[in-house]
């Protein structure tokens, strides 16, 4: 067993995603630990101006790097990946700007939209949450083609740490959603802030790298990314806000919150470990494609284990949600641990396909990706619309789940299918020029 332990360690794709796992699951446990906390500061409607926040930022954040972030792993030269870093946090502050005058505009107008007066002060801190999650995000594909395992996982730390113990302390002194709100802004700070130190130590050089021109041809170069990835991604986001902007509008703000505070509890750990996973196969899948060494059976393995470990706790905790919030929340959070229920099976589908989801980018399919995101939107749309129309927040979480579940399951087929047609015999490996489909 010690062999079999040290022989997985010596292998650099698990020790890479280990190194990621760990600080992020130390971080993970620290803020599940404060929501216990949290829980009992916080009441449903300070969760639901949050949850808000947090969608409406979901959305903003697939423009601010216009998904060229992306596209920084793609290249042979390091040169060209810091050309497309740099385009990436021109178009980052370019798109906040754009939101600031937004918001000082139609601040009103989007209060409206939303049905909620009391997002209006807390809009106008989304062009700087967008600005620093744009620049994160960039940065830690930089830091992930470096293989700087270790500082990405500094970064999240650092982000998460930051982020809880803020909305702890804040939470103590404030009444309301601000320190909920300020946590956020704090941890993307703090996050970002370790990025920027670790680059400008080890990288500074490389800033004589940037210029305009090689920037506007690597645009051209890379359009794949805003021509179709920039507008899946705000597909694909703004039907996971769906819930929170529908419930906010059409039942209440608390239920929204309840919604919120119940997906976060269960999306957080799951997102952070295929995040994880997603960053370590990208670099070493992209690496593998410049090799032209097959990934098929990486790919199968991956789906094979994880299905193996994380379907019982799935099964188990959907069982038992109801009673496992109330017992750790308070019995306030039953109704979100319900809500947790049902939605178990699209988490658990998340926690397959996220891992994956860069496949479509390896073989140019970013068009045939759009188009399933956009038939799953509408497939959400109608569950919720449902919902409405018959007063039941279950009916609507429930078509809403199914929907989710089948259009995921079916990428993970699709994307099974693409690995195999792109064998190393029959692949032309990266995309260099864009496609004109």
């Amino acid at each position: 067993m010690l062999q079999a332990l040290r022989n997985i360690w010596k292998n650099e794709f698990f020790r890479n995603v280990a190194t990621l796992i760990s600080g992020t699951s130390l971080a993970q446990a620290f803020s599940v630990l404060i929501y216990l906390v949290l829980s009992r500061i916080y009441t449903e409607e300070d969760f639901g101006v949050f949850g808000l926040y947090m969608n409406i930022l979901n959305i903003t954040i697939i423009f601010s790097t216009a998904k060229y972030e992306l596209a920084i792993l793609l290249p042979k030269s390091d040169r060209e990946s810091v050309n497309l870093l740099g385009l990436s946090g021109l178009i980052s502050v370019g798109v906040s700007l754009v939101l600031l005058i937004i918001v000082f505009s139609f601040n009103d107008l989007l209060c409206r939209w939303l049905g909620s007066s009391e997002i209006s002060p807390w809009l106008y801190l989304v062009p700087l949450s967008t600005l620093l999650v744009g620049l994160f995000q960039a940065l830690r594909n930089y830091s992930n083609r470096q293989k700087r395992y270790r500082l990405i996982a500094g970064a999240n730390i650092g982000q998460s740490l930051s982020n809880s113990l803020l909305k702890l302390l804040l939470g103590l002194v404030i009444v309301g959603a601000a320190g909920l709100i300020f946590g956020v802004v704090f941890g993307q700070l703090a996050g970002f802030a370790v990025f920027l130190v670790a680059h400008l130590r080890t990288n500074r050089s490389k800033i004589s790298w940037l210029r305009f021109p090689e920037m506007k041809r690597l645009a051209k170069h890379y359009s794949l990314f805003p021509r179709f990835n920039m507008w899946q991604g705000l597909i694909n986001n703004f039907s996971g806000a769906l819930p929170v902007f529908i419930f906010s509008a059409y039942f209440s703000t608390a239920v929204a919150g309840i919604y919120t505070f119940g997906y976060m509890i269960l999306y957080r750990p799951v997102s952070l470990v295929a995040n994880a996973f997603y960053q370590v196969m990208f670099q070493r899948f992209v690496e593998k494609q410049h090799r032209e060494t097959p990934i098929l059976q990486e790919v199968r393995l991956f789906i094979r284990r994880t299905i193996q470990v994380l379907l019982i706790p799935f099964i188990l905790f959907g069982i038992f949600a109801p009673a496992i919030f109330g017992f750790l929340f308070g019995e306030n959070w039953t109704e979100a641990g319900r809500y947790a229920q049902i939605i178990m099976p699209w988490i658990f589908m998340v926690s397959l396909v996220m891992p994956l989801s860069f496949i479509p980018d390896m073989y140019r399919k970013q068009k045939q990706a759009l188009i399933i995101d956009g038939v799953k939107l509408l497939g959400r749309l109608g569950g919720l619309v449902a919902g409405v129309v018959t007063g039941s927040v279950y009916l609507g979480l429930a078509l809403y789940t199914l929907a989710s579940t089948l259009v995921i399951l079916y990428s993970l087929l699709w994307y099974i299918r693409l690995v195999k047609k792109n064998l190393p015999e029959h692949s032309v490996g990266i995309p260099l020029t864009p496609d004109h489909e």
